[in-house]
């Protein structure tokens, strides 16, 4: 450093080294601030398109839900409507032991035939609120909603029957149960991978490559975890 003979710091073209010091330092920072006042107006910019986009979407609802109630009713079509096919579920009398108890089984029997009773609605695919509104009008929403559930319920009490029946060694009539429960249109995976299994203990080869081609086709949300199962099944039946 060069000193004058006052012992004070010698003068660089007009500034003093600390003048040229804080210069540096300023023409340094300026550029990161920049880029954090950009970075903060671009993160503000796209939360604002964020927020906007949301309550665009959601308006969009309210007026399609708004124009889905004005529309008229109209009455289900018959081919909806599911009725079981009573023959084809092995439907056996129990003991008053058994009833007292109760037999796992029977419970479920029991739960699958008052289920029969109720009106049942099958679509060929799901529906949301607004769409059904659109088909059959806001009245019939509920009427519709409830006959859908009525179906679900169906499904759901013949899976665990099924599920009953295999725990006490009957697979023969968990098999119908099960196969009358894909056949009415389950869209439970477990449904198929109970069937798969029992098509591979009993060595029905044909029916479990059947069974892949029907899932293949299908458009059920879970149809992948049933399709590798059964293709797992198929693999193990090639090796042996």
């Amino acid at each position: 450093m060069i000193f004058n003979s006052t012992g004070t710091n010698t003068i660089f073209g007009g500034f003093s080294f600390a003048d040229t010091l804080t210069r540096n330092l300023i023409m340094g920072i300026v550029p990161v601030l920049l880029l954090a006042v950009f970075i903060f107006a671009a993160v503000k910019m796209s939360n604002r398109k964020r927020v906007s986009d949301v309550q665009q979407k959601t308006t969009d609802m309210l007026n399609e839900d708004y124009a889905a109630g004005l529309s008229r009713s109209r009455d289900v079509g018959e081919e909806f409507f599911y009725s079981p096919d009573m023959a084809a579920l092995p439907v056996v009398e129990y003991s008053a032991d058994d009833v007292a108890k109760p037999h796992p089984a029977y419970v479920w029997q029991e739960k699958v035939l008052a289920a029969t009773k109720r009106e049942m609605l099958r679509f060929d695919r799901t529906y949301t609120n607004v769409e059904l509104k659109q088909m059959y009008g806001s009245a019939n929403l509920e009427y519709v909603a409830q006959n859908e559930e009525n179906f679900t319920n169906f499904i759901h009490a013949m899976r665990f029957w099924a599920e009953a029946l295999i725990a006490d060694d009957r697979q023969d009539e968990a098999r119908k149960v099960l196969e009358e429960s894909i056949s009415a249109g389950s869209e439970q995976s477990q449904s198929y991978t109970l069937l798969g299994d029992i098509y591979a203990s009993t060595e029905n080869h044909d029916a479990l490559q059947e069974l892949h081609a029907r899932l293949q086709k299908s458009t059920m949300p879970g149809k992948n975890i049933a399709i590798g199962h059964i293709e797992q099944l198929l693999n193990l039946d090639k090796k042996i």
